[in-house]
């Protein structure tokens, strides 16, 4: 709708200029309700009281031209860059504080849903009028902007702000909306980016600092910082990021191109040794089936050679065998002639008395057997009674004494057995007492020295940590009583003593009021073995002093840091007792105690806990920690020990006296058992020796029987040797037997082995491996096997290994390649079975894939490098001289304007240096510098690390720093100031880069020209001598600068036809009557908090002044006590 007629009101607004003409407000600030201000094209003066409105009304206008995030209100009473006001705080209406003792709450006229409406109509020279509004609205009690609703309207007629009221109604905003659809010269807008693009056109501000400018012009009483002002109010933003943006952009599609280029590399390189594996695979593959053929024919080939071999064997053996059977039958015939001579001897012995010679040689050999058992028995006998320290004569009667003395001993050993044992029964026990003893003392030393902070007994320490572990509670806050007290060492002669009196309560554990029914509950299905006390501990906020007695034993006390310690003090104060120094003094006082541990109860009554020593500290539990009782526990030990010790070797000296007896009591049973026959050696030998006389005596060579003996005994050595002959032949055969059996055992083998046909390959390679064998080598055939079944093993373990190691590498290859890139690899075979695909895709990617990519990579590298980082340099370069362009224009607006009498303001220039410009500038010429070298991966790099700078100062998180801004924003490189120049001579009075170090005056004069020379520029649009959009309002200025001066710079506003109006308190109103022909009051009802406003004449301000002057005078006189009489 408003595109249709922009070329109509280009044409119409290039011959005139565009003025605020009314500015409507509806509930904003204290402006309740509606009202217009009429603005004059000559200028309007808005006047009033401090806090009446007049920078309220104002801000309307900046709401309008300036989104909520960008708008600064009440700028010229703003402190530095704080403001108090904004827009909620306008639409609610905030008024004040209130404060009611406990907080401050925010006074609003608006507190709950509410509608606030704006409204400017601008009138061109020529008529033609448009209309900024905005309506904003909120329909809770929220002070949040998220919860404002906002509406924006631009129309090419006079909207007036009731009309849209009217339509909007109590929030319709969807009738409204539609109603202004259905009006061609109006449009509406929830966005205000595309509300802002559609009036900075129709208003012709070209230059988007325009709006901002404007807000700045209303505090016009000084410049902080020039060079902030031109950069931010005056110039242009700069291209450069959006350049930088396409380079990033552009890159990435590089980044895709080397990425894939990188991919591919990296392709070829996890494929670059599979040609070679492959290869060493089949070559492994190879080698092991020949070494399996070998294996497997290995076998048959023995077979063959082996079968050969045990025939000719076999033949041997037949020879032989021949051989032995005629020598057989000779050995035969002698052996009988041999047996039948030693049978004719035999009976010749036998006629001449050999049969009692035969008698005579068993007795001997009988009797000597008595003999020698005799001489053993004797001795051992002897080795008893002398252990016994008895008589060991081989006598009679001092045998038959040494067995009544045997009955006499053993009669006696059940009762000394008896008590040995009892013995070592006794001390055995003690022993096993006292180490245990010691053990569960150990075992409590070491469960102390693990809590060295405590002195409570282990076993409650135990039940504790099970406590606080199974309900998760604060260990800090389950504590037993005794861990918060300890006794002064001052007093620690006491300590025995107040154990007594605190009894139980020093291993009380103490738990938290809000967690004890946990406990309680926890300790009810628990048989702990103990004697279990828990207290609840009810902290108070304003816990009660305790009061011990003066006398009493809790003041004896250390008290430690916890947040018990108040309580537990109150709580053990009912217990106190006092400490007395003797009976006399305790008989008489009741709740005392002595030293000694006596304590004297209510009414008589008596108590003394002794079944411990008072002094023993090992039964103490109050402490910080347990040394003392450690220390007790350590003595105890080392004297348990020395005690075990001493107990330990009289058990061992119990056992070897029971050992003994046992030991005795066996040889007085052996000793009593024995009979005299069994040891008498005499009358064994004499019989012995008897027997041999005789023997001997039958025996001699000369008698006739001992020369029957020598032939009979002569003959059959001959018969032995004869059958010792033919045992060895018959040997011998069995043994060729044996070896043919097993001859042709070994050739059936052999057969069996050779059945199967070998290939020549194969029988070659074994005859290669093997050779020939002969019959030498049947003895060792297994052997000579097994060494080539072995060699061919260890080869095929060799071709195996070299297969696995190439079978995994290939496999890990094509596995880790898979596993990258599987949407290639995803059809293709697994493991070695694709090698063949995968060495295929290799091929390709060296012949075609990778060349075509690194040209692609060459080629958007080229155009990265050049055209997009050229097109960079080239815009810093034209911004930077751009810059000096419109400094020149803004310097020429300046000089046909005055500062002071005889001189104007001339703009300058510098540029700043910063180091990170500096290299980046740098790196960017070295890129486009080796935009012709072919180290593509170099220049990729370094571009790369190029533009990671440019995306860091591109990124909208970080582009908004100083360090992003000085990089691509030109800008931001320079920095301004201003030079006062002699009008005459071009000489240069004085340098100035803000409004520091200069009078009140100076520097609103100051900030005055440069504003205005500033609106001028950025306000006339290209081919115009002045600017299209021309109203200005000057807040508060002029307030501290003489009237010539001010007369000056509104001449400047003047000469470069800017439409200026004036905010400004009861004062400067001679000069506000030279710039303004209309005058605006604003006023404010203090009782409502409302403001309104009133149109005068100056006619009308003349008598009002005139009326404030009577009065002042009026009130003077009477305070003097001067009478004045009314005036005709």
């Amino acid at each position: 709708m408003l595109e249709a007629s922009e070329v109509s009101l280009s044409e119409l607004f290039s011959t005139g200029q565009i003025r605020l003409a009314e500015l409507s407000v509806y509930n904003w600030g204290s402006f309740h309700g509606l009202h217009s201000a009429k603005i004059d094209p000559e200028g309007t003066l808005i006047t009033g009281d401090n806090g009446a409105g007049k920078s309220t009304l104002i801000d309307g206008l900046m709401a309008l031209l300036l989104p909520s995030s960008k708008a600064s209100f009440n700028i010229a009473a703003a402190q530095g860059d704080r403001t108090d006001r904004t827009l909620m705080s306008y639409v609610r209406g905030n008024y004040g504080k209130a404060h009611d003792g406990s907080e401050t709450a925010t006074l609003l006229k608006r507190s709950g849903a509410t509608a606030t409406g704006l409204r400017a109509l601008y009138q061109a020279d020529d008529g033609s009028k448009i209309t900024l509004a905005a309506l904003f609205w909120i329909t809770q009690a929220s002070n949040s902007l998220n919860d404002l609703k906002r509406l924006f309207v631009v129309g090419k007629r006079d909207v007036g702000l009731d009309e849209l009221l009217h339509l909007f109604g109590e929030g319709n905003a969807r009738v409204l909306k539609q109603h202004l659809k259905e009006d061609p010269l109006v449009e509406a807008f929830d966005s205000f980016t595309e509300y802002q693009e559609t009036y900075v056109r129709l208003l012709r501000m070209e230059n988007r600092n325009a709006p901002a400018l404007l807000s700045r012009a209303l505090g016009l009483k000084k410049i902080d910082d020039l060079t902030s002002l031109i950069r931010d109010l005056v110039l242009e933003p700069s291209q450069v990021k959006e350049h930088a943006r396409l380079a990033v952009s552009e890159f990435d599609d590089l980044v895709s191109v080397h990425s894939e280029l990188d991919d591919a590399r990296r392709q070829r390189d996890a494929l670059i040794e599979l040609p070679e594996t492959s290869q060493a695979l089949n070559q492994a593959r190879e080698e092991m089936r020949r070494i399996l053929s070998e294996l497997a024919g290995l076998p048959v080939y023995f077979g063959e050679q082996c079968s050969r071999l045990w025939q000719m064997r076999l033949k041997q053996y037949e020879a032989e065998l021949l051989q032995l059977a005629e020598e057989m039958t000779r050995l035969g015939a002698l052996e009988e002639q041999a047996t039948d001579r030693v049978q004719a001897l035999f009976h010749a012995y036998q006629s001449q008395g050999g049969e009692r010679l035969e008698g005579l040689r068993k007795d001997l050999k009988a009797a000597t057997q008595v003999h020698h058992d005799s001489v053993r028995d004797a001795r051992l006998y002897q080795m008893d009674v002398r252990d016994l320290s008895l008589p060991d004569t081989l006598s009679l009667d001092v045998f038959k004494k040494n067995q009544v003395r045997a009955q006499t001993e053993l009669a006696d050993v059940p009762a000394l057995r008896q008590a040995r044992q009892d013995q070592f029964a006794s001390s055995a026990a003690n022993l096993s007492r006292e180490q245990t003893q010691l053990k569960e003392l150990v075992g409590e030393i070491e469960d102390m020295e693990s809590r060295p902070d405590s002195n409570i007994e282990p076993s409650y320490q135990k039940l504790r940590d099970q406590l606080v572990e199974s309900l998760s509670l604060d260990p800090a806050e389950v504590v037993f009583v005794g861990e918060l007290i300890d006794v002064l060492e001052a007093h620690r002669p006491w300590q025995g003593a107040i154990e007594r009196a605190l009894g139980g309560h020093r291993t009380t554990l103490l738990v938290p009021d809000e967690r004890y029914r946990l406990v309680t509950k926890w300790l009810n299905t628990r048989h702990t073995g103990l004697h279990v006390r828990v207290q609840v501990v009810r902290l108070n906020q304003h816990p009660q002093v305790a009061e011990f007695l003066p006398d009493g034993f809790l003041k004896m006390l250390d008290w430690k840091p916890h947040p018990y310690r108040d309580w537990l003090k109150k709580h053990l104060s009912r217990f106190d007792l006092h400490c007395v120094a003797s009976t006399e003094i305790l008989d008489q006082t009741d709740f005392s105690m002595t030293i000694q541990g006596l304590v004297h109860l209510d009414k008589g009554r008596f108590e003394k806990k002794d079944q411990q020593r008072i002094d023993n500290p090992r039964f103490w539990c109050l402490g910080f920690s347990n040394k003392g009782r450690l220390a007790a526990l350590r003595k105890d030990r080392v004297e348990l020990e020395a005690e075990v010790k001493k107990l330990a070797q009289l058990t061992a000296d119990a056992r070897t006296a029971m050992d003994d007896l046992e030991k005795h009591t066996r040889v007085w049973e052996r000793i009593a058992q024995l009979t005299w026959e069994a040891i008498d050696v005499q009358s064994a030998q004499d019989r012995m020796q008897s027997l041999e006389a005789d023997l001997e005596a039958l025996e001699r060579p000369d008698s006739e029987l001992g020369v029957a003996k020598a032939r009979w005994e002569q003959a059959g050595a001959e018969l032995k040797a004869v059958q010792g002959k033919k045992e060895l032949v018959s040997k011998k055969v069995g043994g060729l037997e044996s070896d043919k059996l097993k001859a042709n055992q070994q050739l059936e083998l052999a057969l069996d082995a050779a059945r199967t046909a070998l290939v020549d390959e194969v029988r070659e390679l074994l005859s290669k491996r093997v050779g020939q064998l002969d019959l030498d080598d049947l003895e060792m055939v297994s052997e000579l096997e097994n060494r080539h079944r072995s060699a061919l093993e260890e080869a095929r373990k060799g071709a195996h290994n070299r297969e696995f190691r190439a079978s995994n590498k290939a496999s890990g290859i094509v596995s880790e390649f898979k596993t990258k890139w599987p949407l290639i690899a995803n059809d293709w075979l697994a493991g070695v079975d694709a090698l063949e695909e995968y060495v295929d895709h290799l091929a390709h990617l060296e012949q075609e894939g990778l060349p075509d990519l690194v040209e692609r990579f060459r080629e958007r590298l080229n155009r990265n490098a050049t055209q997009s980082l050229a097109r960079i340099s080239q815009t810093i370069q034209a911004e930077r001289e751009d810059i000096q362009d419109r400094i020149e224009t803004i310097n020429d607006v300046l000089e046909r304007t005055e500062f002071r009498q005889g001189t104007y303001l001339r703009l300058g220039s510098r540029p700043e240096i910063f180091e990170h410009v500096k290299a980046f500038n740098a790196q960017l010429m070295r890129v486009l510098a080796r935009a012709g070298s072919d180290d593509h991966e170099a220049r990729f790099v370094e571009l790369k690390e190029l533009i990671e700078k440019l995306e860091k100062a591109t990124n909208p998180a970080t582009s908004g720093n100083l360090e992003s801004l000085r990089l691509l924003d030109s800008r931001y490189q320079l920095s301004f100031f201003a030079e006062e120049v002699e009008k005459g001579s071009k000489k240069v009075r004085d340098v100035l880069e803000s409004s520091s170090g200069k009078s009140g005056g100076e520097k609103e004069s100051f900030a005055g020209t440069i504003v205005a020379a500033s609106l001028a520029y950025v306000l006339t649009p290209d081919g115009s001598d002045r600017p299209l959009y021309c109203t200005v309002f000057l807040d508060e200025a002029f307030s501290n600068t003489a009237e010539a001066v001010s007369r000056r710079v509104l001449k400047v506003f003047r000469e470069l036809k800017i439409h200026v109006n004036l905010i400004t308190p009861y004062k400067n109103l001679n000069l506000a009557r030279e710039s303004a022909r209309s005058l605006l009051i604003a006023e404010r009802d203090q009782d409502k908090h409302e403001s309104r406003l009133c149109e005068v004449t100056w006619e009308e301000i003349d008598d009002q002044l005139a009326r404030h002057e009577q009065q002042g005078l009026q009130k003077t006189a009477s305070s003097l006590g001067i009478e004045v009489e009314p005036a005709l």
